[in-house]
C-alpha cells in the first residue's frame, strides 16, 4: 500500500491566515511524489494536484531533508499559490478556477486554435474548412494576440469583449464567435479544458430576421422560360425538388433510379470540389416531379459521354457538367432580361418552398417532409407568410365578423 505523510501548511494575507488545503507524499513503487490536497466546496469534490503549474512532470521527493527537497518546494509554491487564488476570490477581486491548477498541460489559445484548425481539414467540407480558416486568421488569431490568454481563462466576460472587437454585421459576428464556441467543444471532448463557458446570449448580437426574399411562382415561371432551352432542365429541376445547386451539379445520371422514379442525392460541391456528402452530410431519396419528366428525357441525352445528368457544351469541368460560374451567369442574364433581382437559391429552393407554404397552403409539418428537412424549425425561413397570404386572413377574419353583425340585425 502506498504511504502517506501529511503535511498542514498556511499562508498569510492582509492579517487573515488560510488553513485551506494540504501537501500530502505518496509513494508509488520506488518513487515518492508530493501532491496538493485541496477540497473544493462548491463540488463537493477534493482534488489531488501532483504537477507544478504547467509542468508534466511530478513533484518528486528528491531528498529526505524537506528544506533540500525540491519536490517540496513546488508544493508549497503551489499550494500558496491555490491559497492566493482563493483569498482574492473571497475578497471578490477574480473568480477562482480550479481548473488552473489541475491540468498538467495549459494550451494558449492561438496555438491552439491551429492546432484544431488542422485537426478538422480532412473531416470538413473544403468549404466548411475555409470558412473556419476565415474565422481563425481574419479574427480569432488577431484578437488573442491582443489579448494573450489561456484556452481555460476563456470565460464570459472575454466572449463579450470577442464579439464587441470583431466589426461587421450581427450575423457575422455571430458566425466568428461561434467559431470559437465548436473549437472549445472540441477541447473539451478532448479533456484540455473541464467545461465549456456561457456565450454571450444570441440576442446580444442584434440579428434580425429579414423580410423573405422570394418569388411568387408565375414570376418564377418567368424567369425560368427566360433561359435558353438547353439551359432549363438544371433549373426546372431545382424549382420542382427543392434542392441545392451544388447537389443538382454533381448528380449523375446513374442517380435516377428508374424502379424508384426517383433521384438519390448523395453528393455536393464544395469550393469547387466534388465531394461524396451533401451539406447536411445525409443522402436524400427525392421522388421525380411529373412536371419533370420531359426535362429529364432531355437531360439524359444531351451529352450522351458524360456521367453527369446536367451537362453545359461551354463548361470546362470534368464531364461538362455545370460549375457555379456558368449557372450563375446563365440565372444572372434570365434575372435582367426579366426585371428580376435574385439569386438562384432563393430564386428556385426558396421560391418554391415559399409558395407551398404561402400558395399551395402546405403546412410547416408537411413542407418539412417536402422538402426532407431533418427539422421543422429548418423551414422558419420559408413559412412567414406572404402579405397576399395575410391580407387573405385578415380580411377573412373582418368579413367573418361582418357577415355576424348582420345576421344580428
Amino acid at each position: 500500500m502506498p504511504s502517506t505523510d501529511l503535511i498542514m501548511t498556511s499562508c498569510h494575507y492582509g492579517g487573515g491566515v488560510c488553513m485551506k488545503g494540504k501537501i500530502r507524499l505518496r509513494t508509488d513503487g520506488k518513487h515518492s511524489y508530493w501532491f496538493v490536497s485541496w477540497y473544493h466546496e462548491p463540488e463537493s469534490k477534493e482534488y489531488r494536484i501532483p504537477h507544478y503549474i504547467g509542468e508534466s512532470e511530478k513533484m518528486y521527493q528528491t531528498h529526505p531533508d524537506k528544506d533540500r527537497d525540491i519536490g517540496y518546494r513546488k508544493a508549497q509554491k503551489l499550494l500558496a499559490s491555490i491559497q492566493g487564488d482563493w483569498e482574492r476570490h473571497l475578497r471578490g477581486e477574480i473568480p477562482f478556477r480550479m481548473e488552473k491548477f489541475t491540468k498538467e498541460k495549459y494550451s494558449d489559445v492561438v496555438s491552439y486554435l491551429r492546432e484544431w484548425l488542422g485537426a478538422r481539414k480532412d473531416s470538413l467540407t473544403p468549404a466548411g474548412y475555409e470558412k473556419y480558416r476565415a474565422a481563425v486568421d481574419k479574427y480569432l488569431v488577431p484578437f488573442f494576440e491582443d489579448h494573450p490568454i489561456m484556452l481555460h481563462e476563456i470565460q464570459y466576460d472575454t466572449l463579450i469583449k470577442l464579439m464587441n472587437w470583431i466589426k461587421g454585421s450581427g450575423k457575422h459576428k455571430y458566425n466568428v464567435v461561434s467559431t470559437l464556441r465548436t473549437c472549445m467543444t472540441y477541447a473539451w471532448r478532448s479533456k484540455r479544458i473541464q467545461n465549456i463557458p456561457p456565450f454571450p446570449e444570441k440576442r446580444l448580437y442584434g440579428i434580425k430576421d429579414g423580410i423573405p426574399v422570394w418569388l411568387p411562382s408565375d414570376r418564377q415561371l418567368n424567369l425560368i422560360e427566360a433561359i435558353p432551352l438547353e439551359h432549363q432542365p438544371f433549373f426546372w429541376f431545382l424549382k420542382y425538388h427543392l434542392r441545392r445547386p451544388g447537389e443538382a451539379m454533381a448528380l449523375l445520371k446513374e442517380d435516377y433510379k428508374p424502379d424508384l422514379d426517383a433521384f438519390i442525392i448523395h453528393r455536393g460541391v464544395s469550393e469547387k470540389q466534388i465531394i461524396e456528402m451533401t451539406k447536411t452530410k445525409k443522402d436524400h431519396i427525392v421522388p421525380c416531379h411529373s412536371m419533370f419528366k420531359r426535362w429529364l428525357d432531355m437531360a439524359m441525352k444531351q451529352n450522351p459521354f458524360s456521367p453527369y445528368l446536367f451537362t453545359c457544351n461551354e463548361s470546362k469541368s470534368e464531364g461538362k457538367r455545370y460549375t457555379a460560374k456558368v449557372y450563375r451567369r446563365i440565372w444572372n442574364d434570365a434575372c435582367i432580361d426579366c426585371g428580376e433581382n435574385i439569386d438562384c437559391y432563393r430564386g428556385t429552393k426558396t421560391s418554391s418552398a415559399s409558395q407551398l407554404y404561402n400558395e399551395v397552403g402546405l403546412s410547416r409539418s408537411e413542407l418539412q417532409e417536402a422538402g426532407d428537412w431533418a427539422s421543422i424549425e429548418s423551414t422558419k425561413a420559408y413559412a412567414r407568410a406572404s402579405i397576399v397570404k395575410k391580407r387573405e386572413l385578415l380580411e377573412r377574419k373582418v368579413i367573418n365578423l361582418d357577415e355576424k353583425r348582420k345576421r344580428k340585425k
